[in-house]
């Protein structure tokens, strides 16, 4: 038996972040290519979008999503890709910017990075967002009214990313059909993980939002 969930099924995910923010830091020029990896909503395009980058792509697993983005916006430099983010459909340093946010607590961290490094340019940059392993994951995790079997998806979250804490592996959870590496990701690990795939730490931030369960917010440099 396994449970067909997924973070869009049961919770949208929450951006609960300054988009702007986010890709202020980023440093975006008009002759970039840019590339919002994990699109979803597409909380960050606007902010994108003002910065006029040469080439503008959201890519996202899901063509349904896609597909909405797609008519809810009149912005004409912007292309729709469907792919998947550890088979990436782009050719080595495609891209001067990448924004990735709450994308890669779904698959293999360290597999994950190593594609991202392949399509990131020499002197580019990375925005990434991780729900944190934390205390207060594990508690809203118990203190959640859902049903059992969100309740299960959710604490197999904390689970795993304590087995990755302690061990430094990721491990596949068989009960569940989708989203079967989904963790809350310990702080060190994920640094650990970014270092060994390449890039350098430009900066790095612990976010509070409510219920104030942290997650990490990382700008990474390509040198």
């Amino acid at each position: 038996m396994s449970f067909a969930l997924s973070p869009c099924k049961v919770s949208p995910a929450q951006h609960t972040h300054d988009a702007d923010r986010v890709i202020e830091r980023l440093g975006i020029e008009p002759s970039h290519a840019v590339l919002d990896l994990g699109c979803g909503d597409g909380h960050h395009s606007r902010a994108i979008h003002r910065k006029t980058p040469e080439l503008f792509v959201d890519l996202d697993v899901s063509l349904e999503q896609l597909r909405l983005l797609r008519q809810a916006s009149n912005h004409g430099r912007r292309s729709c890709v469907c792919g998947d983010a550890l088979a990436l459909p782009f050719r080595a340093e495609s891209f001067d910017r990448v924004v990735c946010s709450l994308v890669f607590y779904l698959l293999p961290v360290e597999e994950a990075l190593q594609e991202l490094y392949r399509l990131v340019r020499r002197g580019g940059k990375a925005y990434l967002r991780v729900p944190m392993l934390a205390f207060s994951r594990a508690r809203e995790v118990l203190r959640t009214r859902s049903g059992a079997r969100v309740k299960l998806y959710a604490v197999s979250h904390v689970l795993n990313g304590l087995f990755y804490s302690i061990s430094g592996r990721q491990i596949r959870n068989p009960f569940l059909r989708h989203d079967r590496w989904a963790c809350y990701v310990p702080r060190r690990r994920f640094e650990e993980a970014v270092r060994r795939a390449g890039f350098r730490i430009q900066m790095l931030e612990i976010d509070y939002p409510k219920p104030r369960t942290p997650s990490i917010e990382v700008w990474l440099v390509k040198d």
